[in-house]
């Protein structure tokens, strides 16, 4: 009997390793490929910007000096190429490619290749429309899935002389913790970082239940830095894409303009939705942030646009440091989507006004047209917008138990006040 049962517990113990091992393999591999076309997209888009904005600024389509001069500028990376509706290619690629042709339409997707994959945008230019191609190969897709492949065979393998060494000695005591280390390691498999074991039974499986823990902290911890790079690289977009936004706003009226205008809303979309998801999945941060201090250093980082737009800006602090309940991160995005929006959705000259009480409460308002209260719903603007911006301000001063709060600026215009718990 006990020799039935330390085999029935290594069988188990052998199938948990694997239920773990494996699923963590597939999402390193999910990962390196992402991570790959992530920025293969980043660059597509970034090359795709400067044909646009290229081409506003020129003849109606896309000329073949202007192109080069384009492709030149961003230092001729390898694998890309600019393929314009006539069948010149620009780079590398050829003018026979089908995924091309399928772009050509008007449709931006990744595409399947014999050496890996290919991100394709088009760029869509009065009744032309120019294709930017990044080519992926397969060795960036799989960039490190090997590495990692090997550490997990290398635990497994532990894991399992450690299973068979002890048991004959434990047992039917070890099934219980065992069944406990599979069902947490299918869970981290699935993409519950959260998920984590009780140590208990025999020593072995204790090991076991604080090496799988250790690694599923250090999985926390790598992806929370991917998160904040990834928030901090969109928040580095803001000002370029509202200073874009302003000068296709100075342009005369007409379908190149308003095909911009839709192309810059898009791109602000996908960034606050970046920044949103980034900073608020995961965030261990402690809660604890000095109001006063946030607010007077994005003041001074939205100054110098102010400053070229003619905008009277002023900031009062009640009180120089304002202790509050929350994490320095939400408030800085708090601070910087609501500048923000004044500088979107209000005329350049607008004067606009920052104020933190001592309270804990912070307020933003201005002199523009103003917003009703659906604005504050996802998806709803008055602003033409995308209705992201105060949606995002009210989930996080929820999770921040602040209370938020719309309404009329003594400006004449909107303001917006978050009154946050304080902090001693």
């Amino acid at each position: 009997m006990r020799r039935r049962l330390a085999f029935q517990a290594v069988a188990v113990t052998s199938l948990i390793v694997l239920s773990f091992v494996v699923p963590l393999g597939i999402l390193a591999s999910r990962q390196a490929r992402d991570r790959a076309l992530s920025v293969a997209e980043r660059d597509a888009q970034s090359l795709a910007t400067a044909i646009a904005v290229a081409t506003s600024f020129s003849e109606p389509g896309l000329s073949i000096p202007t192109a080069q001069s384009v492709f030149d500028a961003f230092g001729r990376p390898i694998g890309t190429s600019i393929h314009l509706t006539d069948g010149v290619v620009i780079g590398e690629g050829s003018s026979n490619d089908p995924d091309v042709a399928v772009a050509l339409q008007g449709t931006a997707f990744t595409a399947r290749t014999t050496d890996g994959a290919a991100v394709l945008v088009p760029v869509l230019s009065g009744n032309e429309t120019t294709v930017v191609r990044v080519a992926v190969s397969q060795d960036d897709l799989s960039e490190g899935v090997t590495a990692a492949w090997s550490v997990l065979a290398v635990l497994a393998a532990g894991l399992l002389g450690i299973a068979v060494l002890a048991a004959d000695r434990l047992g039917r005591s070890v099934i219980d913790p065992v069944e406990r280390l599979r069902s947490a390691a299918i869970a981290l498999g699935t993409g519950d970082l959260t998920t984590r074991v009780e140590p208990g039974g025999p020593p072995e499986i204790i090991e076991v239940a604080h090496t799988f823990n250790d690694l599923a902290d250090r999985l926390g911890v790598l992806l929370q830095e991917e998160r904040e790079a990834a928030a901090d690289l969109s928040h580095g977009l803001r000002t370029p894409l509202t200073a874009l936004r302003l000068q296709i706003d100075g342009m005369a009226a007409g379908a190149i303009r308003e095909a911009l205008l839709d192309d810059v809303s898009l791109v602000e979309s996908a960034v606050d939705r970046v920044i949103f998801e980034a900073r608020t999945r995961g965030s261990d941060a402690p809660r604890r942030a000095d109001l006063g201090a946030l607010a007077q250093e994005r003041a001074s980082f939205w100054e110098p646009l102010a400053s070229d737009q003619e905008r009277s800006m002023s900031t009062r602090l009640d009180a120089t440091h304002s202790w509050v309940y929350a994490t320095g991160q939400d408030v800085t995005t708090i601070l910087d989507t609501l500048i923000e929006n004044v500088f979107t959705h209000t005329d350049p000259g607008t004067q606009f006004a920052i104020c933190v009480t001592e309270d804990g409460t912070l307020t933003v308002e201005d002199g523009g047209p103003g917003f009703e209260a659906a604005s504050a719903r996802r998806g709803e603007s008055g602003g033409g917008s995308t209705g992201l911006g105060l949606d995002i301000v009210n989930r996080i001063a929820r999770r921040n138990d602040a209370h938020f709060k719309i309404g009329t600026s003594s400006l004449g215009g909107a303001k917006v006040s978050i009154t946050f718990k304080r902090r001693p």
